[in-house]
């Protein structure tokens, strides 16, 4: 059967299921469905409904999972007889399907496992794979590539345990667990290679009894993952862009890594790179030993190819290339890559020699305030972002929400807070001015409200609408070409800080310019409808 009709016999499988069950147990229904495939081309005496769904029945008990996942026997054995219109059965290739047609999991881009396979060494011997499924359906080419290696492929569910245990049926070098990776000792075995691509952004966070340093998944798998590195072993795992800026607890862990592990490469990823999520993301490589130089790599998409999937990447280049030493990182207290390039520059030079500041210790930064109902004639104001203009506020144009003020106390703008997407396509800075009636910032806003003894609002204006500002922003922002700043992150942000007096005079120069500027293009508007009118007359 060509590539091209067995996908559809997929699709129809899938769809098929859609209608009986969730997409975790479309994992085990396809499964247990091709168990009774393999059955029944051994023996073809067996292919009829009854055989069929008892065989089924007894692997879904062998397995643990103890009921076929069908609305009826009937419908087991129509699944049956379109799943089999993929034959012969390709086990990677169907759990790929599964996921990608099915329950839209996760799947790693080929030349990301194509990059990975650079980390394979003649000293390699013991590999492990995390959450092996997101390698399909490249796993088995990737093992078969160097089958000098012994392999240890983790998965957290019990339907893919027994599809990979299948998929690697015969191989002697490859082991398949179910465990989890977010879990403290979750093996006992040290690795020389560890590759990993680790769950992003989940609400639920670990539980704080396994006593790791952080509570975000991606977190918590790089601290775990490293605690399994043999004694010249190698972490290769692709993190979203918060790991090299994040403070609090992320930042102490990126102390810990450098001060503890050899920090060996820090790698942006370029956008669009990952299929399922816009998130900005980096490829970090960690050995056992000590930071010294680390090399900064920078990727670009070098082409793409367009299918029913839409559009993926095909291959990706390097683009820039550097080097930083220990001191260096020590020294800006982040692992950003834009700020290394950017350090070649001149204002990110003059930026480094000045006194600087963390803007959560000089301004106080939160979210704005989710409204899920608007009332026209409501007595809160809210500003959205869609009201935020060039140099200022559309009051005119706010929403109004109405609710008791003790719910939404914390929330009210005073004058002179700073105002920042959280999402969006543009990053638009304003500067509230206070009202004669209250008003609050929607939750896509960050609010920015400046110690008035150390911080000018304007200044900071000022400062963010800089192309250095813009740069720390962008570094800041978790997403791509969509806006995705968190409140937290911002926090973190290092701000040139000026005495106050200096950042006063500088706000009032900006001040009196911006005012003839906007004087001279209300003039100049203003003549040109005059001039146009008069012109209009003479037709």
């Amino acid at each position: 059967m060509d590539r091209k009709n067995k996908a559809e016999s997929y699709w129809n499988f899938f769809n098929f299921l859609r209608g009986q069950m969730s997409a975790s147990d479309m994992r085990v229904a396809a499964l247990l469905t091709g168990i009774a495939m393999e059955k029944c081309e051994i023996r073809p005496d067996l292919e009829n409904e009854q055989d069929v769904v008892q065989i089924m029945r007894n692997a879904s008990e062998d397995l643990g999972f103890g009921r076929i996942f069908y609305r009826s026997e009937q419908n087991a054995f129509i699944g049956y007889t379109l799943l089999k219109q993929a034959a012969p059965l390709d086990w990677e290739e169907m759990l790929g399907e599964i996921d990608e047609k099915a329950a839209n999991l996760v799947h790693l881009p080929k030349p990301l496992i194509e990059h990975f396979e650079v980390f394979f060494e003649f000293t390699t011997k013991y590999v492990l794979i995390a959450e092996g499924e997101k390698f399909t359906p490249n796993l088995k080419s990737m093992v078969d590539a160097y089958p000098e290696c012994d392999y240890t492929i983790t998965t957290m569910n019990p339907a893919y345990t027994a599809i990979l245990e299948r998929v690697f049926q015969g191989y002697r070098n490859v082991r398949v667990v179910t465990t989890s990776i977010y879990e403290y000792e979750f093996l006992q075995e040290r690795f020389d290679l560890i590759l990993s691509v680790p769950t992003f952004g989940s609400r639920l966070l670990v539980d704080r009894e396994q006593h790791f340093m952080c509570r975000e998944h991606e977190m918590v798998a790089l601290e775990n993952l490293l605690l399994h590195l043999g004694p010249s072993g190698r972490l290769a795992i692709l993190l979203p862009a918060r790991i090299t800026f994040a403070g609090g607890n992320v930042k102490g862990l990126r102390n810990f890594i450098q001060d503890t592990y050899k920090v060996e490469s820090i790698s942006a990823m370029p956008e669009g790179f990952l299929e399922w999520s816009a998130i900005k993301t980096y490829l970090l490589t960690i050995t056992t030993g000590t930071t010294d130089d680390i090399a900064v790599r920078r990727f670009g998409i070098q082409d793409t190819i367009t299918g029913s999937a839409g559009r993926r990447v095909r291959n990706i280049r390097l683009e820039d290339e550097t080097f930083s030493m220990l001191s260096e990182l020590e020294e800006q207290g982040d692992w950003n890559v834009d700020k290394l390039f950017a350090a070649q520059d001149e204002d990110w030079i003059r930026y480094m020699g000045v006194k600087r500041a963390i803007l959560g210790e000089v301004a106080t930064v939160f979210r704005g305030k989710n409204v899920p109902r608007k009332d026209p004639t409501g007595r809160f104001g809210v500003v959205n972002i869609s009201n935020l203009r060039e140099f200022s506020i559309d009051y005119d144009g706010l929403d109004h929400l109405d609710e008791e003020e003790r719910k939404l106390r914390t929330y009210i703008l005073e004058d002179g807070d700073i105002l920042v997407p959280a999402r969006g396509t543009a990053v638009r800075t304003a500067i509230f001015k206070k009202q004669d009636y209250p008003c609050i910032a929607s939750s896509n806003l960050v609010v920015i409200r400046p110690r008035s003894d150390l911080l000018n609002s304007v200044y900071l204006k000022m400062f963010l609408d800089s192309p250095l500002g813009g740069k720390l922003l962008e570094s800041a922002q978790q997403g791509t070409s969509v806006i995705n700043l968190s409140y937290k992150d911002m926090q973190s942000l290092e701000i040139p800080l000026p005495d106050i007096e200096k950042q006063e005079a500088l706000a009032n120069e900006y001040q009196t310019e911006l005012t003839m500027y906007l004087e001279s293009i209300s003039e100049a508007e203003r003549r040109w409808r005059s001039a146009l009118d008069r012109l209009q007359e003479q037709i």
